[in-house]
């Protein structure tokens, strides 16, 4: 057996590892909720005397308040990792961070949604489980020295696992992991390490708990193949309805945080609301699992729907907007169910004789709106049939799924787990690029064979560079080459129409626009893209470091493209064979094994950008040679062993080699 092949062999081992502990994640949260519910719900509510109903009924409210107490007092205790929805959060850390979750997650993403569920908040159990699985995961990767990449597939092990074990549905629980937590990524190893890690939890589930569909719906029958057309007007409205609810669920988010008062009073005035809700619709307390099986099974009246579904909507968005810890999942399923059996009245009347049997809209439902407003049609699908049973729905749920999904991208292009996150400018895509090009200095692309005008140039020769010149922008320099402004060719337009008035009145330094905003010549990439972008702007002059504004050279759009390019090639070819590629300026891109001097350093530590003119691209754990090479992290550690991909001048990248061995 080969060194690689020994090694996928100790990945399948952590993996199935990973499942069997995310089947017992699963188990202790499932107690734990029971625990919670038995506390709020049965104890507490006898005290209160609410089972009596009216008046009493009307303290449900302090039931619901008195969770949120404990959630704030949970706070103080584990700050940060408690309150609010934090499934975004999570993803964050897992494409942008150092895929490194803390241990306690296992612990806080259980105690947490317990004590929301338990007093009856609006939440869901399956953000948590996946972070709980996503947290074991990580501890398993730390424990085992793997790289980050790998890391980061065994947190998606996890994660899926978590997912797969809470609702029985090991396709599910992979494609959830495929299609969310790693936004897609189809690499054939990645992918069977997710499918033995849901498999292997949801066998260990099964042992524990039976194997039982998590919502059993009556059978599927399908009167009619005109029937099909319901279920596409069915997906056209749940996708309006999946854009309405992620803007809504956001805003109510954005209105808490805006509010001048203290967390613990957002949380206080939140549960007030869905409480009193609550006391009008009991069965919208927690995340309603037994009414979603009922209006599966056309038990509800759609009156009776239709006011849950609006009941739902609110209270979920205002359950976790105001901080309350959990998951949308469980909401979304009970949204989509309430809103598809509250419909199938409407379809009867519009097409009598068509519309299919009671409780087949509500699965349909449920369905769409899951794939709507996750944006991860796989992952509904299969979710649906596995944890009801109903595959004979496969064909009507995948075709208002993925009208749904289409309407709703449509309106809203973000998802309800990235909406957050875009609004805050971060893209768990993009954002791998521009970390790549924050390791790069402007001054190793820039071009330093520019046209540039001197201040005292007449207008005839400001005419003449403009119409020669190819650039956007001519730089103006007065004494010593320093920077006094810029020249946009296309603003001289105004100039022609009094060239001969003002000939010889006016120079380059007086066309020139004195503020037009330069580069460092350390700045990065990234901090150059930032404010071409701010001044709309597809170049920008290059100064010196040392704060003289002395000119030293353009950098523009198509050099920062070509240099991601540069980078992502380099990356590739260099972790391939051990070779050198020069770039333009003198510089070139080399390897560099780190020595024993350098073990425990950080890439902050060295600032070897500002001390050297060196950026590091990447580096290759030592513990894992076959892991690839990742991005490296400012506070990242150094280990001895450990391979980077470094850029620069020969004189800049040997004094960085000397440094690190301490010479």
């Amino acid at each position: 057996m080969s060194r690689s092949q020994a090694e996928y062999l100790w990945l399948i081992l952590l993996a199935t590892a990973v499942g069997i502990l995310a089947a017992f994640g699963n188990l202790f949260l499932r107690e734990l909720i029971r625990s919670f519910t038995y506390i709020f719900q049965v104890l507490e509510w006898r005290a209160l005397r609410i089972p009596a109903g009216m008046p009493f009924a009307l303290l449900t409210v302090l039931v619901l308040i008195s969770g949120g107490a404990i959630a704030i007092a949970l706070e103080y205790l584990f700050r940060g990792d408690i309150l609010g929805y934090g499934f975004p959060r999570f993803l964050e850390m897992v494409h942008l961070g150092d895929a490194r979750i803390s241990p306690w997650w296992i612990i806080t993403k259980a105690l947490g949604p317990a004590v929301s569920l338990g007093a009856g908040a609006s939440v869901g159990r399956e953000g948590p489980i996946a972070q709980i699985g996503g947290a074991i995961g990580s501890v398993v990767a730390g424990l085992s020295g793997l790289s980050t990449e790998r890391a980061k597939v065994l947190i998606a092990c996890g994660a899926g696992a978590g997912i797969a074990t809470t609702f029985n549905a090991p396709l599910g629980g992979l494609l959830f992991a495929q299609e969310i937590v790693l936004l897609g990524e189809t690499e054939l190893a990645n992918l069977t390490l997710l499918v033995i890690s849901a498999s292997v939890g949801v066998v260990t589930s099964r042992v524990m708990l039976g194997d039982l569909a998590v919502l059993p719906a009556q059978r599927f029958v399908m009167k009619s193949y005109w029937e099909i057309g319901t279920y596409a007007m069915a997906g056209v409205l749940f996708g309006i309805l999946a854009a309405l609810y992620i803007r809504f669920f956001n805003a109510t988010a954005e209105f808490f945080e805006r509010l001048p008062i203290p967390r613990w009073a957002r949380v206080v005035i939140g549960m007030l609301v869905v409480g009193l809700i609550a006391v009008a619709l009991p069965p919208n307390l927690s995340d309603g699992y037994p009414v979603i099986d009922r209006a599966l099974n056309g038990q509800l009246q759609p009156r009776t729907m239709a006011l849950l579904f609006a009941a739902k909507f609110v209270s979920s968005s205002i359950s976790l907007g105001c901080g309350m810890p959990g998951g949308v999942f469980g909401p979304i399923f009970f949204i989509g169910a309430m809103g598809g059996g509250a419909m199938r009245p409407l379809v009867s009347r519009l097409l009598p004789g068509v519309a299919g049997i009671r409780g087949s809209y509500a699965l349909v439902g449920l369905g769409a709106f899951l794939a709507a407003t996750t944006h991860a049609p796989l992952t509904a699908i299969f979710l649906l049939t596995e944890m009801t049973g109903s595959y004979d729905a496969t064909l009507a749920a995948l075709i208002s799924s993925i009208i749904a999904l289409v309407v709703a991208r449509a309106i809203e292009p973000e998802s309800i787990d990235t909406y957050a996150l875009a609004r805050r400018g971060i893209n768990l895509e993009i954002d791998k690029d521009r970390l790549a090009l924050s390791r790069i200095a402007a001054e190793q692309v820039m071009k330093t064979d520019i046209t540039t005008l001197e201040a005292g140039a007449g207008l005839e020769e400001i005419f003449r560079v403009a119409d020669e010149s190819r650039q956007e922008i001519i730089p103006v320099v007065g004494a010593q080459r320093r920077l006094v402004g810029v020249i946009a060719p296309r603003d001289l337009v105004g100039l022609l129409l009094h060239v001969n008035d003002l000939k010889g009145l006016v120079n380059a330094a007086d066309a020139a626009i004195g503020d037009f905003p330069a580069v460092s010549a350390k700045s990065t990439l990234e901090d150059a893209l930032h404010l071409m972008e701010e001044e709309l702007s597809g170049e920008l002059p290059v100064v010196d470091p040392d704060g003289r504004g002395l000119l030293l050279g353009i950098i523009t759009r198509r050099d920062i493209a070509q240099a991601l390019t540069r980078a992502t090639g380099s990356l590739a070819l260099l972790g391939r064979r051990d070779t050198q590629i020069f770039w333009s300026s003198g510089y070139r891109v080399t390897r560099i094994r780190m020595p024993q001097g350098a073990e425990g350093k950080t890439l902050r530590e060295l600032n070897a950008r500002a001390r050297f003119g060196v950026s590091v691209l990447a580096v290759q754990s030592a513990g894992d040679p076959t892991g690839g090479f990742e991005l490296l992290e400012p506070d990242q550690r150094l280990r001895a062993g450990d391979v980077v991909i470094a850029a620069g001048r020969s004189a800049g990248l040997r004094a960085l080699e000397r440094e690190l061995r301490g010479d």
